[in-house]
């Protein structure tokens, strides 16, 4: 992937639920400068998955943005935020407005101005598959908001992995990048726990293996995809790490009791 600024929408489609009115990404580059306080019609959500920046607010309060924060912004409050001068970071950004940003508001998932550490980590994968993804009619359009909403509602959610447990912060390890290939090894070496250790509390505290649970939670998300974005079955499998959508449809199937077609249209 290239570095640098890339916008994926301006306006997007009005609908029932809302609108995005821009989303992007910032890919091992300095965000645009800017060094006075501006304010947005809709609602800010940041994801930074490399490098750190500052949040400044227009009553005084800063913030450090570390690697793994999102950063909220409710609409017309002054802010700023980027990297030091010369500094580099990837970002991936949206602001989001309308009923459903609304909604989310009110239930608390959507709460307060500036960067956090979230509950559960945001799969960067799947949050630039859902802001990239077209919207070739106002119901994908809505299909797009509502998939934003699900990973916003999954990273607040009350029973989110607690960092203090091993297991489980395991839990969140082991689903942390549904992408990239994982050594359960390491995992059971940062959460400080030996190797066969792990795995038996793993099962008996989760009720499965670490690696059952991890491949559960990528097809979980796969499904989520499928209901609520265009994403091709070939492109689902290419962001959770399949070999192929042929592999990744029987994994599917065995799981979910349909394929991924039958899935999607079942579910629309």
């Amino acid at each position: 992937m290239s570095t640098g600024l890339r916008i994926f929408r301006v306006d997007g489609r009005q609908t029932r639920l809302g609108r995005i009115l821009l989303a992007g990404e910032v890919v091992d580059a300095e965000p645009a400068p800017s060094h006075e306080l501006r304010t947005l019609p809709g609602w800010v959500v940041s994801h930074v998955t490399r490098g750190s920046g500052t949040y400044l607010q227009g009553d005084g309060r800063q913030q450090v943005i570390e690697p793994g924060m999102v950063t909220v912004v409710a609409p017309g409050v002054p802010h700023l935020y980027g990297t030091a001068p010369r500094s580099r970071w990837t970002e991936l950004f949206t602001v989001v407005t309308g009923p459903l940003t609304d909604t989310l508001a009110a239930a608390g998932v959507l709460a307060g101005n500036g960067p956090c550490l979230p509950r559960a980590p945001l799969p960067a994968p799947a949050l630039r598959a859902v802001i990239a993804a077209g919207q070739p009619t106002a119901t994908d359009a809505e299909h797009q908001l509502l998939a934003l909403a699900d990973l916003l509602v999954d990273i607040t959610a009350a029973d989110a992995p607690d960092p203090c447990d091993p297991i489980k912060k395991a839990c969140a390890l082991l689903t942390e990048d549904l992408q990239a290939p994982v050594n359960l090894r390491e995992v059971a070496a940062a959460v400080e726990l030996p190797y066969d250790t792990f795995r038996r509390r793993f099962v008996a505290e989760v009720g499965q293996a670490p690696l059952a649970y991890r491949n559960q939670r990528r097809l979980q998300d796969a499904a989520g995809l499928l209901r609520m974005t265009t994403m091709t079955v070939r492109q689902i499998a290419r962001l959770y790490g399949f070999h192929d959508e042929f592999h990744f449809s029987r994994r599917f199937r065995a799981h979910f009791g349909a394929p991924p077609s039958a899935y999607r249209r079942d579910s629309r």
